[in-house]
């Protein structure tokens, strides 16, 4: 039995060594699918299961999956520090407890790049408090690279996990000086991983300030006290999410990369408007439902997707769709 087996290794070692193997490489990609429903009243809902879905990519049916348990987040928070917003900066350094109560939560993690001039990690994942690196930041620089800044935070969050829920933060101006990256890389480098970018968006020079913020009745971070209001009123917040839905192709780099994620574009001036915001975010990552599948279809290039809901009156909100390269 022994020189059978000896023998037998020996032929199959002997046509491995002369003849070439090929590898069938089937790119199999999970897509993640973060989705806000409101009912006819335009209230939030919270109770969904997974039979209440229905995701079409690029028109077909999926096998789509319904996360049941809350998922941990991991945020990348994108700030810019140069001197067109340095009257902002003192307030926005404060903001940090609000970030890591508001948004973060117990269980999730959080990294911090700052943006002007020069790029920087002030905090990684794995180290590091992130409200002391919050409240470390100081205006300096001339340009804004945000868009280099972004791709930075994009491989960090690359490198997390993949059954975390990916979000990008950005807490700035919408607009871009002296990155070597471009918009389309960004945006296309978010949707392959599976990042939702949020945006919270300080006027600019010239600009009018649009505002889209509102009162979230104590959820500040000077009220906070562990807890999240459950099914709370979010109804003011659905023009917001029309207007980014809608977003045309040649808008600001915010509206873009929002719209094209499936995130919130929200702005603010003074530190309550900010904190309101950040409350906003957390809720909806806390309100919201993770869809999952693997796509049925191989066709490269730019997929749609759509959430379907067996509410009737039901509005539905979730990321418009994503780019598949299967080189």
């Amino acid at each position: 039995m022994r020189r059978a087996i000896t023998a037998l290794i020996f032929a199959l070692t002997t046509l491995t060594g002369t003849q070439e193997i090929s590898t069938i490489r089937v790119p199999v990609r999970l897509v993640t699918v973060p989705t806000l429903v409101f009912s006819r009243e335009s209230r939030i809902v919270l109770d969904l299961q997974n039979t209440n879905f229905r995701v079409l990519d690029n028109g077909r049916v999926q096998n789509a999956t319904l996360n049941m348990s809350y998922t941990p987040v991991s945020v990348a928070v994108v700030i810019q520090v140069n001197q067109d917003v340095r009257e902002y900066v003192p307030f926005i350094a404060r903001s940090g407890n609000a970030v890591d109560a508001l948004l973060v939560g117990e269980s999730g993690e959080a990294c911090v790049v700052t943006y002007g001039s020069e790029v920087t990690v002030v905090k990684p994942f794995d180290a590091g408090d992130l409200q002391s690196a919050v409240k470390s930041i100081s205006a300096g620089g001339g340009p804004a690279r945000m868009i280099d800044a972004g791709m930075r935070a994009l491989a960090l969050l690359s490198a997390r996990p993949s059954s975390r829920s990916r979000v990008l933060l950005f807490i700035g101006q919408s607009m871009d000086s002296g990155s070597e990256s471009t918009l389309a890389a960004l945006r296309d480098g978010a949707e392959k991983e599976n990042v939702t970018v949020h945006t919270l968006a300080l006027p600019q020079l010239g600009k009018a300030f649009v505002s889209d913020t509102f009162s979230l009745q104590g959820l500040s971070s000077r009220a906070y006290r562990g807890g999240f209001k459950a099914g709370a009123d979010l109804s003011k917040l659905i023009p917001v999410l029309d207007r980014t839905a809608s977003v045309a192709t040649g808008s600001d780099p915010f509206s873009i990369l929002t719209a094209a994620t499936g995130g919130t574009l929200l702005h603010f001036r003074k530190q309550r408007q900010l904190e309101d915001a950040i409350a906003d975010l957390g809720i909806q990552l806390r309100s919201g439902y993770l869809l999952s599948y693997y796509p049925n279809s191989k066709e490269s290039g730019y997929h749609t997707v759509k959430v379907e809901v067996d509410l009737p009156g039901a509005k539905v909100y979730s990321r418009p769709g994503y780019w598949l390269n299967t080189d």
